[in-house]
């Protein structure tokens, strides 16, 4: 269990996706209700880091079948694992 799971389970704070509308430009990551409490993560948010991190990580998949090289820097393996997700997303809806 991590400390982040500890905490929420010590102060009995529930935490749930929801669609927590539109904010104009501003980006509403998540919000607090004391009256759950709760912790709401906008679900919005959730569509679009998932596919980017399922994507970031498939590069990691391609490396370790042998499909592409793997490059000796960490971070050059990071920066470029993001890239491949940015560059698949692209068309994405």
């Amino acid at each position: 269990m991590s400390d982040l799971e500890r905490l929420l389970d010590l102060y009995a704070v529930n935490v749930r996706f929801a669609d927590l509308g539109d904010w104009g430009n501003a980006e509403l990551r998540a919000e607090y209700d004391p009256d759950g409490p709760e912790i709401r993560v906008n679900e919005r948010l959730a569509r679009e880091l998932v596919p980017f991190a399922i994507a970031h990580e498939l590069y990691h998949h391609q490396e370790a079948i042998g499909e592409i090289a793997t490059l000796p820097d960490r971070e050059a393996r990071e920066t470029a694992a993001d890239a491949f997700a940015c560059e698949l997303l692209a068309g994405a809806p």
